[in-house]
């Protein structure tokens, strides 16, 4: 049974520095063609899939979702709706710059069903905002946190981005403990992602600050300060669940608990990854080839077995329940302790992995480790 579907609305006012997701700037005016490409897509995937559909979670990730035209977001969520089914009580969830949000836009989105707004704040400094060539200010960062609280969201997100260029220990420490205050007073604010930086290929970031800069935190640095992420964001509520993840209890993400815990999931737009019928497949990720090729693939990889058992146990050890010994056996037919006997011990034994109530994990002061451990199993 396949229960959540990613949706990519690439539009954006803006193209940050460290993006490398299928998202662009400048094309605000194809945005009603594309938006009707892609339900056309929807339509023809749904079509070709052999499998049961009942969505528990829809995502609208981009990309900038928060600036398509409402009649543009109605368009494309209702014909979603018209097609499959979805439980009464589904998360759906949009990404949001904290700019893009308003008190007329809040209403409307409340009204067609969002639930769980995501904003991505990446950094409480100005400075370190415009290094990573972000278009808003903290100001307005604050603003648009306030008015999604206002609207009486059931769950806010805030993103977070650490490890960045003229970033040190202490302004990191500084953006931290201003989240703290404004979740203290926020209750909505239930989520947190908080990632470090990693630029690929060739970022227009590094025309600024190139690879070798000491402008980027160096590796203590870092350790530092994703150690002072899990310390404050504790003693805040937030628990950890994943490696970059942290949630008041009851409200880790649905939709990305679908990707952690190997599960097929449907995907739409242009870059779009899924997970369905047992093949892994991505759309086209350039704009104007999407939309007129919306059912041509990058990339299409049948996984098999032997693959789907290591992608499981790869994406289970980045959650901190880890892997449940019982549903993986029953799932993939394997018995980690029989196939796994010498290495997972030694790793028990040297506190690298832990078994408690028959979830085998990697204990939270060694999730940094954790490609080590998963190496072992590889």
């Amino acid at each position: 049974m396949i229960q959540a579907a990613y949706i990519h609305l690439p539009f954006c006012v803006h193209k940050c520095d460290f993006c490398d997701f299928a998202a662009f700037a400048g094309v605000q005016h194809v945005e009603r063609e594309y938006c009707e490409i892609l339900l056309e897509e929807i339509k023809q995937r749904l079509k070709q899939t052999q499998a049961q559909i009942k969505l528990d979670s829809i995502f609208y990730g981009g990309g900038t979702p928060s600036v398509v035209a409402p009649e543009n977001m109605r368009f494309i969520h209702q014909g979603l709706l018209d097609l499959v089914e979805c439980s009464n009580d589904a998360e759906i969830s949009m990404e949001s710059t904290p700019h893009s949000i308003t008190k007329e836009k809040c209403e409307f989105w409340r009204e067609l069903g969002i639930n769980r707004i995501s904003i991505g704040i990446e950094s409480l400094s100005d400075d370190e905002l415009r290094a990573i060539g972000r278009d808003h200010t903290v100001a307005q960062a604050y603003e648009g946190i306030e008015i999604a609280c206002q609207a009486d969201f059931p769950v806010v997100s805030l993103d977070f981005m650490y490890c960045l260029p003229t970033q040190t220990l202490d302004s990191w420490q500084k953006t931290l403990d201003q989240f703290v205050e404004l979740a203290s007073t926020m209750k909505q604010i239930r989520h947190v992602s908080a990632y470090g930086l990693e630029l690929v290929g060739n970022s227009p970031l590094y025309s600024r600050f190139p690879k070798d800069s000491v402008a980027y935190p160096d590796d203590e640095t870092f350790n530092a300060m994703r150690d002072s992420l899990i310390e404050t964001l504790a003693l805040a509520g937030f628990e950890q669940y994943e490696v970059s993840n942290f949630a008041r209890p009851g409200y880790a993400c649905r939709h990305n608990m679908t990707y952690w815990r190997n599960a097929e999931y449907l995907a739409f737009g242009v870059g779009a990854h899924r997970y369905v019928d047992g093949v892994r497949s991505s759309n086209l990720k350039s704009l104007t080839r999407y939309i007129r090729e919306p059912l041509s693939v990058d990339l299409f990889e049948p996984i098999d077995q032997a693959t789907r058992q290591k992608e499981a146990i790869m994406l289970g050890f980045r959650m901190l329940e880890g892997i449940n010994l019982t549903e993986f056996e029953n799932e993939y037919g394997v018995d980690l302790f029989v196939q796994f006997e010498k290495p997972i011990k030694r790793m028990l034994e040297q506190g690298m992995l832990k078994l408690e109530n028959g979830h085998l994990s990697i204990p939270q002061k060694q999730l940094a480790l954790s490609n080590s451990v998963i190496a072992e199993f590889m």
